[in-house]
């Protein structure tokens, strides 16, 4: 099993099979070969005959996987680590590779073209723009039930419905920023009535007044505010009405079509991973520090930080009912309205966007699998 990224070559596959067959001597064989002493008894030649032949069962085929990350090889990804390093990928037949992301790279891009079979994109967004320009992606999960874009607040000035966002100076980096505000508040049935004040990825804005919420990844952000002692509140996009999905596995039709048991395999160890992490913290966030992103100066307390607010967006009533990765199409269809009004046209049929029967014949029937 590989560990590190590697240079983009084409999908190749591995297989090994070995047939061993045994050649069946009768007695007038024996007999011209040698004299009659060495002839064999009747009883002998019988038995001979009635021995099965000794045939090995071929190996199974090995799929090479190259999967793209959406970012850094931090503990986003540590159930990913966790599966790799507990065997379960070698357990269904998968060389995994993970491909560490960030630095401009577009997944969707990567995912459709030669060198990658799976990966992760971060928002539904971005999977639909792909596909409108004519990528063959189809999603198979979504790893974040709930997107961790949020508000942080003061306790003095706390935010719990879209109201409470009425007027106020909200602190935002760049155009998607102000996109998503815009359409949280249509969505809501409100035209969008507050002022954008730009920041950068420091939160300390919030904290010294200069704007009334900020926006933030509530599974990064927040946790410098901890770190320091700060106190503060919390709210995502979900809980003022916009529920979205993150980090969606995502393939392309043509390669499902043509290698499901490796696509099912993947998804299989890579959830049981996940699971595993959950139940052993300590094990991801160790991989993660020393082993994988050794070379990314990560900080294990900070990580586990991070692991442990990542958890409670992995997890949804749907996860609850059916498993990690499960897709609602309730859910699917609020994006869909929140991209709507946000001016995306021409969107997939919601059938055509994803394929839940891979989840299906992951779990066959249970919940869990670790």
């Amino acid at each position: 099993m590989k560990k590190d990224s590697i240079v983009i070559t084409r999908r190749d596959f591995i297989t090994k099979a070995a047939v061993a067959g045994a050649v069946v001597t009768t007695p007038a064989f024996l007999a011209a070969c040698g004299n009659d002493d060495d002839q064999p008894s009747p009883a002998t030649a019988t038995a001979a005959l009635a021995t099965p032949t000794a045939t090995m069962a071929p190996e199974p085929m090995v799929s090479n996987v190259r999967f793209q990350f959406d970012w850094i090889k931090n503990v986003q990804f540590a159930g990913h680590f966790v599966a790799d390093n507990q065997g379960y990928f070698a357990d269904n037949n998968i060389a995994a590779t993970l491909v560490q992301g960030g630095g401009g790279i577009s997944t969707p891009v990567t995912i459709n073209g030669p060198g990658i079979e799976i990966g992760a994109i971060s928002f539904l967004s971005r999977t639909v723009d792909a596909i409108a320009a004519g990528a063959d992606l189809i999603v198979l999960g979504a790893a974040l039930q709930q997107s961790p874009i949020g508000f942080i607040y003061m306790p003095d000035n706390p935010v719990s419905s879209i109201e409470d966002l009425i007027g106020k100076k909200i602190g935002l980096q760049g155009e998607s920023g102000i996109a998503d505000v815009d359409t949280l508040f249509r969505i809501n049935g409100i035209e969008p009535d507050y002022e954008y004040v730009p920041t950068g990825f420091d939160p300390s804005p919030v904290v010294e007044g200069e704007v009334d919420v900020y926006y933030a990844f509530l599974t990064n952000q927040p946790l410098a505010l901890d770190a320091r002692g700060i106190e503060h509140g919390v709210v995502s996009l979900g809980d003022l009405g916009w529920t979205r999905y993150g980090r969606l596995w995502t393939t392309t039709r043509t390669y499902l079509a043509e290698n499901r048991d490796a696509v099912v395999g993947y998804m299989r160890a890579g959830i049981k991973g996940w699971e595993h992490a959950f139940a052993d913290n300590a094990l991801a966030v160790d991989l993660t520090v020393n082993e994988y992103g050794v070379d990314l100066g990560l900080d294990a307390t900070t990580e586990a930080a991070q692991l442990v607010a990542q958890s409670a967006f992995m997890t949804s009533d749907a996860t609850e009912a059916k498993g990690l990765m499960w897709l609602d199409e309730a859910v699917i269809e609020g994006e869909y309205e929140g991209l709507r009004i946000a001016g995306r046209e021409n969107l997939p049929e919601i059938g055509v966007l994803w394929d839940q029967s891979v989840l299906e014949e992951v779990f066959d029937g249970a919940t869990t699998l670790y």
